[in-house]
């Protein structure tokens, strides 16, 4: 990674502060051509939708209705992205993530390594296999750096 790679990646991990989420604290910097922050997201709720303990605390209706960092990002931009690229921290993308990074037309993704023991891995790798095939540079950096 170069110091832009690790300037917007310390700024996603920032963002995964704001994260009202008890257990996953993600965050996204989406980044021009000129490293220009254009767009950040970390994962919550829609607006408007109360952050209460109850929704929080249970795994299922939390994932149903959380909005992940990447999409929150996506979501916020308010400019073509096409040929930008998406830093996210401390989790790389998922599969369901990496449709949407791919249709707006992000070409790069910089995130830590997956964890072969998360619950995620699997989407997370076909997120891998999505990239390759949509010609998205994705570059995953060890986790050692990512959790520093």
């Amino acid at each position: 990674m170069d110091k832009w790679d690790e300037r917007f990646i310390d700024r996603a991990k920032e963002l995964a502060g704001y994260s009202k989420d008890p257990n996953t604290k993600v965050g996204a910097v989406i980044v021009d051509a000129r490293h220009h922050a254009v767009s950040e997201g970390f994962n919550g709720f829609p607006v408007g939708i109360e952050d209460d303990d109850f929704r929080l605390k249970d795994r299922d209706l939390k994932n149903e209705m959380m909005i992940h960092a990447e999409m929150n990002a996506l979501l916020f931009a308010r400019c073509d992205l096409s040929g930008f690229t998406l830093y996210v921290w401390p989790y790389a993308p998922c599969a369901r993530c990496a449709v949407h990074i791919i249709q707006a037309g992000i070409k790069r993704v910089v995130a830590p390594s997956l964890i072969q023991e998360s619950a995620w891995y699997g989407s997370q790798s076909l997120a891998i296999r999505l990239f390759l095939e949509a010609e998205v540079q994705a570059d995953y950096y060890p986790r050692v750096k990512a959790l520093a």
